[in-house]
């Protein structure tokens, strides 16, 4: 599942960011330095090598490969090395050790959920002026998903999907509940999960994972703030919302407590009514239950309007010897033709705003749900040490759900702030 990726990331990379990368010129020593093609005498440009690393499943290897189809024409000067890697685990495990070997990629791409761990450390080097210099058109993009990739006014990833969050509601039981009204705040999701709450299902997926629990935090106007508001009011009355499905309401499930691995899982085998989810779920339950009809909706306010908007993109490594040609690259990659293959090939969320209803036009359903992310999509924006934060977070939770010692919710946000917050 796309959105989990992040989990993944690799703390050595991050003590690797002087190491620099090994792509390079095929003609000569020209052109070494970044944003330099060189030439080589009698006025002809070198041929630069730029290396793209990612993780891909089949389908999605085919649309990569459609992305640099025919760069050539553009700019003939340019050449791609591809490195796929079939899992996000595997590209994790490889790249660190290619950086530190001196033959890193130029280009990789990776989801924001996680980015800004390295963001910060310098892996990820910032893209304003190489965006000028190649003449990309920044506004063609999904204006909310540049949030996750920008940081101190200063851009490190170009967004070539988007996603969003949503609630996902079982048609069937919805329509059994005796509620006629789809709820539009959290207070009517919790009557309605009582409504559909029976001895063998129960009204509502609690995943307790940070995806999940950060659609509470927005919903009551909180946000991580990249580790300066985690223990905010509203954070604090987000993650107790959540809880409170649990222990107060008694209308959740985990998927843990049936042995699932993920909450799709538990509402394509009807177990729980109703979920926070994402598009995704669409894909999943053709193949899991393709008899299972569901309604998605935006995100239900708490005390504001909100839900997650994000992206996978493509960033340069601060450490590429030829950022010119690598956002040439992108600029490339991200054109017209490459997003509209994402679609038909992939099943993929364009980024490009204008060509989102070719996307809704197969998922007709889900044109709500991506119109409240245009108008009030936000990034997770979790503190810098991503991974150990979401560690603490997730056990934080699950002992006040499941050992009920003693531990609430204000002291494991206050606890949080002190060990991942910043001023």
């Amino acid at each position: 599942m796309r959105k989990k990726a992040f989990l993944l990331l690799c703390s050595l990379m991050l003590a690797l960011t002087a190491a620099g990368c090994g792509s390079k010129s095929t003609e000569g020593s020209k052109g070494s330095e970044p944003g330099s093609t060189g030439e080589t005498s009698g006025d002809k440009k070198e041929t630069v090598e730029v290396t793209m690393a990612y993780w891909a499943n089949a389908s999605e290897q085919k649309n990569f490969e459609y992305m640099v189809n025919g760069l050539e024409k553009e700019y003939p000067n340019v050449k791609v090395k591809m490195q796929m890697y079939p899992t996000s685990d595997e590209f994790w495990k490889a790249i660190p050790s290619a950086i530190a070997a001196g033959v890193g990629p130029d280009i990789i791409a990776m989801s924001d959920e996680g980015n800004y761990e390295y963001i910060k450390k310098g892996v990820l080097a910032p893209l304003d002026d190489l965006i000028t210099q190649v003449g990309f058109e920044k506004d063609r993009i999904t204006g909310s998903l540049y949030k996750g990739w920008t940081d101190d006014n200063k851009l490190y990833g170009i967004p070539y999907d988007s996603s969003t969050s949503m609630l996902a509601i079982n048609k069937a039981m919805f329509e059994k509940s005796g509620i006629t009204k789809t709820p539009e705040t959290m207070d009517e999701v919790v009557e309605l999960a009582k409504a559909m709450t029976t001895k063998d299902v129960k009204g509502i997926i609690g995943s307790i994972d940070p995806f999940h629990i950060t659609q509470y935090v927005h919903a009551f106007g909180g946000d991580w703030g990249y580790g300066k508001t985690i223990n905010s009011k509203e954070n604090i009355a987000g993650v107790q919302f959540f809880v409170d499905l649990f222990l107060k309401h008694k209308v959740a499930i985990a998927p843990i407590e049936v042995g699932a691995p993920w909450d799709g899982e538990v509402f394509s085998q009807e177990k729980g009514a109703m979920s926070t989810a994402g598009p995704w779920y669409v894909g999943h339950l053709k193949e899991a239950n393709p008899n299972m009809k569901m309604i998605a909706l935006p995100m239900p306010k708490g005390t504001v309007a909100a839900q997650s908007a994000y992206s996978h993109g493509l960033s340069i490594l601060a450490g590429s010897k030829h950022k010119e040609e690598a956002m040439q690259v992108i600029k490339y990659a991200l054109r017209d033709d490459a997003q509209l293959n994402a679609i038909e090939a992939v099943g993929y969320s364009p980024a490009v705003s204008s060509l989102l209803p070719k996307y809704l036009e197969k998922n007709p359903e889900l044109k709500p749900v991506f119109d409240n992310m245009e108008k009030v999509g936000m990034p997770f924006a979790y503190p810098e040490q991503t991974k150990a934060f979401h560690a603490d977070l997730l056990k934080g939770v699950e002992e006040i759900i499941f050992k009920q010692d003693g531990l609430t919710v204000e002291k494991l946000l206050n606890d949080l702030q002190s060990k991942y917050g910043q001023n």
